[in-house]
């Protein structure tokens, strides 16, 4: 004979049973939830720090480069800046005298002591002839300025020299070995019979 007050207690006591697992099983989550956030909490601190010593490295690294810079800005500052070769005395190589027109220099005159033919006919390019020197030194040149003087021998450009030098100009320099010497170097010349070639080609 079935036992139906056995039956329906057991019925009664399964919604109560299903209930305490669900119950359980959520006290556990949030028993791990809990744990978890604690954990998180607890190493907060050491990821704090963690970030805080990258931070600081980075700005360190950062305060590197910079300073690395201004110290190459300094560098590039002080390093002494090129200059243009100077009349180096009383006599000057064909050599000197187109490095400083290599550079552009407009503080120095030549001046061609031979004849007005001779001149016409070819001459350092830019130079003056000692017929125009006594307009230039009355008007517009310069006792400051640096003066170069060839000729066929020294014995002209010693005359020109000379002539300079009295009226008040010292830094006069004989130019070795005159137009020849200029065009051995690949100096640029004008006139009716020149040949042009690039300054600087020989130097």
């Amino acid at each position: 004979m079935t036992n139906f007050s056995n039956q329906n207690e057991n019925s009664s006591n399964q919604p109560s049973n299903s209930i305490e697992q669900k119950a359980s099983d959520q006290a556990a989550n949030i028993a791990d939830r809990a744990e978890q956030v604690a954990d998180q909490v607890e190493d907060m601190p050491n990821r704090v720090a963690n970030q805080a010593e990258r931070a600081s490295e980075q700005v360190e690294r950062a305060s590197d480069q910079v300073s690395d810079q201004v110290q190459a800005a300094k560098s590039a500052v002080t390093e002494p800046l090129p200059t243009p070769p100077k009349m180096s005395g009383n006599q000057a190589t064909a050599e000197e005298l187109l490095k400083r027109l290599n550079w552009g220099e407009p503080a120095l005159t030549i001046i061609d002591a031979r004849s007005r033919e001779a001149f016409n006919a070819e001459r350092i390019t830019g130079a003056m002839s000692r017929d125009q020197v006594a307009d230039a030194t009355e008007s517009s040149l310069e006792y400051q300025r640096d003066l170069y003087v060839y000729g066929d021998g020294s014995n002209q450009a010693d005359e020109v020299v000379s002539q300079l030098r009295q009226a008040g100009y010292q830094k006069v320099a004989f130019l070795q070995g005159g137009l020849s010497a200029w065009k051995a170097i690949g100096g640029p010349t004008e006139g009716v019979e020149a040949f042009s070639s690039p300054a600087g080609a020989k130097v």
